[in-house]
């Protein structure tokens, strides 16, 4: 027979199944009951297994750090790089279903509290702190940085975009790009070698110019280089 345990685990399993269900036909405003009515539970249920629809939805972002986390960890990419590798399979994440996404995004954040506050010490945090820890094992990052700050300032960066985006406010293209920009600013400051400062450094350059031109081509207004260059 199973066990008390096992079957609340269950009924969450099928809460967050039907809260998925209910975003991609569209209800991205189903109420706490229509989603006890879609997973067969009692409308307490969710209630008392979450509390809030904002925390079943962040237990559905959870959920699908899963697989996020697995797919960085086999992309086998060493420090500095695995940061930026990071941003492109999460774009690459959003990019495969971004209704979706936005919608699970917006309704799990838009309130703010405890939800948003638990960005930076969940199963996200683990993930960006174990990556941090890694590249001071191994001694590409300064041993004077923190695990923690360092892990929360380049979550915090990322997020940044990822909001902007989730608000219609920026294409994915560009939030690959802002958010390896600031990745590389982060980084130059606290990476040990002196090959993997002179890459970030060209890195930076690159992803400078690109924003300009992009910005420029958006406005129709040279970026200050090529203005520099027509009157030089």
């Amino acid at each position: 027979m199973a066990s008390r345990e096992e079957g609340k685990q269950r009924r969450r399993s099928e809460i967050l199944r039907a809260a998925r269900d209910l975003v991609r036909r569209g209800d991205t405003a189903f109420t706490m009951r229509a989603l006890a009515e879609a997973a067969n539970v009692s409308v307490a249920t969710p209630y008392n297994l979450f509390g809030s629809k904002q925390a079943v939805m962040f237990a559905v972002l959870e959920h699908d750090l899963a697989a996020y986390a697995r797919a960085v960890d086999d992309s086998a990419v060493p420090v500095p790089e695995v940061f930026f590798r990071a941003v492109d399979l999460a774009a690459e994440h959003y990019g495969r279903d971004p209704d979706y996404h936005r919608s699970v995004l917006f309704a799990a954040y838009n309130d703010g509290g405890r939800e948003y506050r638990s960005l930076f010490a969940g199963p996200g945090h683990a993930l960006w702190r174990g990556m941090v820890a890694r590249g001071i094992d191994e001694g590409r990052l300064a041993p004077i940085v923190h695990p923690d700050p360092l892990a929360a300032s380049l979550e915090q960066q990322l997020f940044a975009c990822v909001l902007e985006w989730v608000r219609g406010e920026l294409e994915l293209e560009e939030l690959v790009l802002r958010a390896h920009y600031g990745f590389a600013l982060l980084l130059l400051g606290v990476v040990a070698r002196a090959e993997d400062h002179s890459a970030l450094a060209t890195r930076l350059e690159a992803l400078q110019a690109r924003l300009l031109a992009r910005w420029a081509a958006r406005s129709g207004t040279p970026t200050p280089r090529e203005d520099a260059a027509r009157t030089g």
